[in-house]
C-alpha cells in the first residue's frame, strides 16, 4: 500500500491539493510533508507510521490493528471523493505489483535525519504538476475516473499560473494572508 501511494505521490497532489494555497505548506521546518518518502518519526515524510511495525510481514500475520499509517499530503481544501478514489488506485497498483511496491517502499524509507537520501520533493506549485497526465491511464482504468476529469483537473491547476508563488511570497505575511483568504472560505 505504501509503495503504491509513494509511486503515485506527485499525481495524488492534483486531488489532495487543489489550490495555490495548498502548496505553500510543502516546505521544510513546518512539520508538514515535503519529501516523497515514508518514516516512523520524520514529520517531513509524506507517509508517517505512528506506531512502529514491520511492513515485511506475511499477509497472514498482518491482523494487528496498530498497523496503520498517515498519508500527510492532502489539505482541508481537498475533494475527499476524488482523493480517496486516487488513493484506492494507488493502493491497487501497489497490491497488484508487490515487488515494485516493496522496492519503492524500501528505497523511500527514511529512518533518521542524519542518513539523508536524495529524495524527490512534493510539487511546489499547482502549475508544476506533470505527473497526473502520465498516470492518467491508471486513474481512468476500470472507469474509476471519467476520461475528461483528469484533463479538467490539470487544466484548472495550470490556470493558476503559480509556478514561483512560494518564492514571491517569502517573507510577505500580508500577501500570504490575502492568498489564504482568497481560497479559504470560512463563514
Amino acid at each position: 500500500m505504501i509503495g503504491g501511494i509513494l509511486r503515485f505521490a506527485q499525481s495524488l497532489t492534483a486531488f489532495g491539493n487543489p489550490t495555490p494555497a495548498s502548496y505553500l505548506r510543502f516546505i521544510a521546518r513546518k512539520e508538514s510533508p515535503m519529501h516523497i518518502c515514508w518514516s516512523f518519526r520524520n514529520r517531513l515524510a509524506l507517509i508517517r507510521i505512528p506506531l512502529r511495525w514491520n511492513f515485511k510481514k506475511k499477509t497472514e500475520e498482518m491482523n494487528n490493528c496498530r498497523e496503520t499509517f498517515e498519508y500527510r499530503g492532502p489539505d482541508p481544501l481537498t475533494n475527499p471523493y476524488l482523493l480517496f478514489a486516487g488513493i484506492a488506485v494507488a493502493i491497487k497498483y501497489g497490491l497488484e505489483n508487490p515487488k515494485e511496491a516493496l522496492n519503492i517502499a524500501e528505497d523511500l524509507h527514511v529512518e533518521e535525519a542524519g542518513k539523508r537520501k536524495r529524495l524527490k520533493n512534493l510539487p511546489r506549485s499547482a502549475t508544476n504538476l506533470q505527473k497526473p497526465k502520465k498516470d492518467k491511464k491508471y486513474y481512468e482504468a476500470d472507469n474509476v475516473f471519467p476520461k475528461i476529469l483528469i484533463d479538467k483537473i490539470i487544466d484548472k491547476l495550470k490556470a493558476y499560473k503559480d509556478k514561483d508563488l512560494w518564492k514571491n511570497l517569502a517573507d510577505k505575511p500580508e500577501k500570504i494572508e490575502n492568498l489564504l483568504k482568497q481560497y479559504l472560505h470560512n463563514g
